[in-house]
């Protein structure tokens, strides 16, 4: 098993002649595999296009070196249409929030342990709880249920599977389906205002707004089944909204985007490194792109 960490900036050596015709310069992840489909190669050379290999022509990932049979299996990302596609589709993993299926948010990923031996899939996650402490402790593959642009969305009883070593994270058996249909949830999480509060009242109170949690434990779990057929209470909701106002403002308040967020057509709402106030805040709220703003901040 292999870290995505020590892979980076590792020579490329074409064994049929003993050259080093580049290094690793970033990998493009399949999410429907969970696995790296893709090594992107740095040539040193100022190029227009992407030079990739598929990761089904690597020989071998070792410590000092990935090697090739021929600098042949080098290919041009423009020819590849399914690499294009999943470059578009930017899936990192690394520095993405973690989501349980209940909509918790419990943390963020650190790297990614792949099974180089096994068609580069990801057998599991560095899991950091605490960002000021940087505990880490790894999620199994069989945990997750979707990886997303944003957000890693793992099983509910997630914290039962925690691993302490890379040790023991199993080689991939084959067993694990990943499950598509979750990725609905995902894209729910970001249009469904319930939802959007209950994401933002995790990250708050990790945040250290510790009573913010209490003040919404009403909404502190979504049901198993089909929720959007659920009708939230409409007057708890008012409620809770009044003071959820007031602390989305509060932890949002004096802080910098880090990434500008455009709307839905494209116009930018907040531009990266700009401070956020009140009209950002409002902005955000009425185009659908709070969470957005509340995962892409620093104080």
């Amino acid at each position: 098993m292999k870290k995505t960490q020590k892979i980076l900036g590792l020579p490329i050596i074409s064994i049929s002649d003993g050259l080093e015709v580049g290094r690793v310069k970033s990998i493009i992840i399949n999410a429907d595999r969970g696995a790296i489909d893709y090594i992107v190669v740095d040539s040193g050379i100022q190029i227009f296009n992407v030079r990739v290999i598929p990761t089904e022509d690597v020989l071998g990932i070792g410590e000092y070196a990935l090697t090739i049979e021929n600098e042949d299996v080098i290919t041009d990302i423009s020819k590849i249409p399914a690499a294009i596609q999943l470059l578009q589709n930017d899936i990192r993993v690394k520095g993405t929030k973690v989501l349980t299926k209940k909509g918790r948010l419990i943390g963020e990923i650190g790297d990614i342990y792949i099974d180089e031996e096994n068609g580069c899939k990801i057998t599991g996650l560095e899991f950091i709880a605490d960002i000021t402490q940087k505990q880490v402790r790894l999620i199994p593959r069989d945990s997750v249920i979707t990886f997303g642009k944003n957000l890693t969305v793992v099983k509910e009883d997630v914290e039962d599977s925690l691993l302490d070593t890379p040790e023991q994270l199993g080689a991939d058996d084959g067993s694990f389906e990943f499950e598509k249909k979750n990725k609905s949830y995902v894209a729910a999480a970001y249009q469904d205002q319930n939802r959007e509060e209950q994401i933002m009242t995790d990250l708050f109170a990790d945040a250290g707004s510790p009573n913010l949690a209490d003040d919404f434990e009403a909404t502190a779990a979504l049901p198993e089944d089909d929720a959007f057929e659920t009708e939230p209470d409409v007057t708890q909701n008012d409620n809770a909204s009044l003071l959820f106002e007031q602390r989305q403002r509060q932890y949002l308040r004096g802080r910098y985007a880090t990434k500008t967020i455009t709307d839905s057509n494209g116009n930018i709402i907040i531009n990266e490194g700009m401070r956020i106030d009140d009209e950002i805040i409002d902005k955000a709220k009425e185009k659908g792109k709070l969470v957005e703003l509340v995962m892409n901040n620093r104080a």
